[in-house]
């Protein structure tokens, strides 16, 4: 695309910009609700509403208008165009011939305010009007009104380059979406006109080029170009900065009672791409991604998840009173929880502790191990034995699943440990160090694993264990039979993982 081919197609952007205001303006004047000043006169329009009295008045087809009064518009239709077909469709009820003073008024009054806002929003007498607002207008990233609405502190337009990888700053943006401040909402709209771009190259962006043949492209008259270029461009980033008594300041002691005096401002910006990034949340494929999550199925699309977010919600109802980006997010700013790190835990060793029947383990044991307790003290409270087939059965289930745990997380030890054979030189009871290396065979273990007496052992030793973490929130108290039970229950696992061992090495 050429320089004159950009500059046609951002003079046309302009005019459709112009050109979708008048046109919401005039669905706005058809279907807004009556609305009376204190002389009782209507002041807003209304006009299909008010179209929908008369017409019922001095029209017999009753069905044709209800359906009209009822009809909806479709998702491909353009609001505009679905009240302006209403408007047409409520006249063509009433013949030509009817004679109805209200009627006829209600015609004048359209006509004549589509003659006066389509005067209002022509190219050359909308930009005679607005352009001088723009003096209203800052481009920033940091917005000093999204720490207070009223504030009149200056916002600041980021242009630094240089980076940190250990801070999240405005600069690290790939795409960095540049807001709009106003000293006054009400001149918002010539921001939007001035961010207007084609193939990445805006409004602004020839203005600060000193190129004006876009507005060639609207008009002839070398002096309105010349006057609406000077008024725009004081709307460029001022280097003149100023605080104000609603913004909230930091003093920083330095040195010697000495302070810097620091103001901080919201990066709407980074707050904006993190909210479009939040959006993605509730997209059709991260719903079906957290679908198949929930069903431990697979998918390939990674899911999003934001825990313990939070939301601040700025200027009440008037969202683009503080920046023209807060109204896109609806006066949303998303606050992520400053928690510190979760650290992962190291694995821990065993060569100098005396048992492996530790607080670790009940860590590591602990979802399988509440869930049989919840299960018993279910059983408990409804007076059920826990001798009933399919309770003993879920018991026996609840019981393996922990011990299969046990195993693994043996497991775990072993591969953290690398060496083997390093239960030798550890303080853990000889029956504690064959759970962990059943493969050895050296003497000591050759003498344990004569009658296997080591597995009843450690089997025994691991039922009283359970029995006092499954007793630990004494809500219940189990005694020696239960422990025998799960002791008799480990020493069956223990004897095929020995087993299994045993085959592969």
């Amino acid at each position: 695309m050429n320089d004159d081919e950009m500059s046609q197609a951002l003079a046309d952007e302009i005019i459709a910009y112009v050109t979708t205001r008048r046109d919401n303006k005039e669905e706005q004047f058809l279907k807004a609700k009556p609305s009376k000043n204190k002389q009782g006169v209507v002041t807003n329009g209304a006009i299909i509403e008010r179209m929908l009295v008369v017409v019922k008045n001095i029209s017999q087809e009753k069905g044709a208008i209800k359906d009209i009064e009822k009809s909806k518009k479709s998702k491909e239709q353009p609001p505009f165009e679905f009240q302006k077909n209403k408007y047409q469709s409520l006249i063509a009820l009433v013949d030509d011939d009817v004679v109805d003073q209200q009627l006829f008024d209600l015609k004048k009054e359209y006509q004549e305010f589509i003659i006066a806002n389509s005067n209002e929003h022509e190219a050359v007498a909308w930009l005679n009007r607005w352009a001088s607002k723009a003096s209203d207008i800052s481009f920033a990233t940091h917005v000093g009104k999204l720490t207070h609405s009223s504030s009149k502190s200056s916002s600041v337009l980021d242009t630094t380059v240089e980076k940190n990888d250990r801070y999240l700053t405005t600069n690290q943006l790939i795409n960095v979406e540049i807001d709009t401040a106003s000293s006054n909402a009400a001149s918002l709209p010539i921001a939007d006109v001035l961010k207007l771009s084609v193939n990445g190259t805006s409004v602004l962006d020839c203005l600060k080029r000193e190129e004006n043949a876009l507005f060639e492209k609207i008009t002839d008259d070398a002096d309105f170009i010349d006057e609406w270029c000077d008024q725009l461009k004081q709307s460029y980033d001022s280097s003149q900065k100023q605080s104000y008594f609603l913004s909230k300041q930091i003093y920083f002691p330095i040195q010697d009672r000495q302070y810097h005096l620091l103001m901080p401002l919201t990066s709407s910006s980074l707050v904006h791409a993190l909210h479009l990034e939040h959006k993605k949340y509730w997209d059709e494929e991260q719903e079906n991604a957290r679908k198949q999550k929930s069903n431990k199925k697979y998918s390939a699309i990674v899911t999003c998840i934001y825990p313990n977010k939070a939301s601040l919600h700025v200027t009440g109802s008037n969202h683009s009173n503080a920046s023209s980006l807060n109204g896109k997010r609806g006066g949303k700013i998303a606050l992520l929880p400053t928690i510190p790190p979760q650290w992962k835990s190291h694995i821990p060793s065993y060569i100098n502790r005396t048992s492996i029947f530790d607080k670790t383990l009940a860590f590591e044991l602990k979802q399988e191990i509440n869930d049989l307790r919840n299960y018993l003290l279910l059983i408990k409270n409804k007076s059920l034995s826990i001798s009933e087939p399919k309770r003993n059965a879920a018991v026996m289930n609840k019981l393996r699943a922990i011990s299969s745990q046990f195993f693994n997380y043996v497991e775990t030890i072993n591969v953290n440990e690398a060496i083997k054979g390093w239960t030798l030189s550890s303080k853990l009871p000889d029956e504690h160090q064959l759970a962990f290396e059943p493969w050895r065979q050296d003497e000591v273990a050759k003498a344990l694993k004569i009658d296997n007496a080591w597995q009843k052992t450690l089997s025994q030793s691991y039922g009283r264990w359970l029995n006092q973490q499954l007793s630990q929130k004494g809500k219940f108290k189990l005694t020696s039979i239960q422990a025998a039970l799960w002791g008799d229950c480990f020493l069956f696992d223990l004897r095929e993982m020995v087993a299994t061992q045993e085959i592969v090495l």
